[in-house]
């Protein structure tokens, strides 16, 4: 009552301007710059057969780029153990000479084993000649699950030693252990992400036109974001390298899954890679793994290297167990190009929304044709009895 009343008041207490919009050029939309589009079948058409226009040849564009990038996925997944030395020689590294039974048997009996697979040959072509991306991957692996994804500390990660998961709940049983005394201390990093990190790795192999087996150096530097290491994995102030993951307080022990595998790695001697976990948090290839994927199907970045044409050998120390969850492992490498990575997607979208365009704008175009006699009988009558009205009213006068 009281709006109503001062409404009226203001509108010279004529209740009739209640609700009579401003008289003023941007109430009454007559600003210059306004534009009051008419929509005409001949402007919908227009606007779809241009968005077709553009839209199909970016399509194509991206299309043909893609099918050009070089990528290559190598799965190992049942790939046959091979013993391996130092002394072994080109013709030693050949696939084949395997002992017959699949790694992921031999580890399903001891997990804390080592198995090396058989090699892997992999032909270079001539058309790639630089810097290349070495990933691997895994698959139907949900790190995109809600309690896999909350079961990690930002805080502790941060370099806060006393930091904590959102909820303690999270990180179980993940969250403390028992150290060496029996006390219950703090796992470091804990969580379900960190203690179920990615323990294969990978060397590659150059057959030289020696024909000698050297070795491929894997760029393993700015193979995260910036961002990640400057500001999401710190060490903590009091961080001893020399102590097995544990700070100068000694409230802290390594994952639960990791015990074993630094032991594995203090035994190695002369393998094809020393290291299995990662030298602190701020090891890029644990910075990788600690950003969970959106999809069960995922790559993340091993390595960077730089190849040249010719005839290469991947060994794989295999390690994490996957068929317990029905999931593949493989390795992928892969050129990139000014759109990134090789993916058909980008490229289809486009073309299949220009393709689309271009069929509206034809639907369009064939129903104004087939209706137009009837829009200008319709037209016509209407002018008529619009000049019929006005010499009505002017006859009246």
């Amino acid at each position: 009552k009281q709006w109503y009343q001062r409404r009226v008041r203001d509108e010279d207490e004529d209740p009739t301007h209640l609700h009579k919009p401003r008289d003023n050029k941007l109430y009454q939309q007559k600003l210059k710059p306004c534009c009051m589009l008419v929509v005409t079948t001949q402007k919908v058409v227009t606007l779809f057969v241009l968005t077709g226009l553009i839209f199909l040849p970016i399509g194509i564009t991206l299309l043909v780029q893609s099918t050009e990038i070089y990528q290559l996925d190598v799965d190992y997944t049942d790939c046959y153990e091979k013993e391996f030395s130092s002394n072994m020689s080109p013709d030693d590294l050949k696939p084949g000479g395997h002992s017959g039974i699949p790694c992921s048997k031999r580890i399903e009996s001891n997990p804390e084993k080592t198995c090396f697979c058989d090699t892997v040959q992999i032909d270079i072509p001539e058309r790639v000649n630089g810097e290349i991306m070495f990933l691997y991957g895994l698959e139907n692996y949900y790190q995109n699950h809600r309690l896999y994804r909350q079961s990690q500390s930002f805080l502790q990660l941060m370099g806060d030693e006393q930091g904590t998961c959102a909820l303690k709940e999270y990180c179980d049983p993940f969250d403390t252990g028992n150290n060496e005394q029996g006390a219950e201390v703090t796992y470091y990093p804990k969580g379900a992400i960190a203690n179920s990190y990615f323990t294969d790795t990978f060397k590659l192999l150059k057959i030289t036109s020696s024909g000698t087996a050297q070795e491929v150096d894997l760029n393993t530097s700015n193979i995260s974001w910036k961002s990640d290491r400057d500001s999401k994995f710190i060490l903590p102030a009091n961080w001893n390298p020399e102590q097995n993951w544990k700070p100068l307080s000694e409230n802290f022990i390594m994952p639960k899954d990791w015990v074993n595998w630094r032991k594995v790695e203090q035994s190695y001697t002369d393998v094809m890679d020393k290291k299995i976990l990662p030298v602190d948090v701020t090891d890029e290839h644990f910075i990788n793994w600690m950003n969970p994927a959106a999809f069960p199907s995922f790559t993340k970045l091993y390595a960077k290297v730089n190849l040249t044409p010719g005839k290469y050998y991947l060994r794989t120390a295999y390690r994490y167990q996957v068929h317990g969850f029905g999931g593949k492992k493989f390795v992928r490498l892969a050129e990139t190009s000014w759109m990134g990575g090789r993916s058909l997607f980008l490229g289809s979208a486009y073309c299949i929304v220009g393709f689309m365009c271009l069929v509206a704008a034809s639907f369009f175009g064939v129903i104004s044709r087939k209706t137009r006699a009837k829009r200008h009988e319709r037209k016509k009558k209407i002018d008529e009895q619009l000049v019929h009205y006005k010499d009505t009213l002017q006859s009246s006068v």
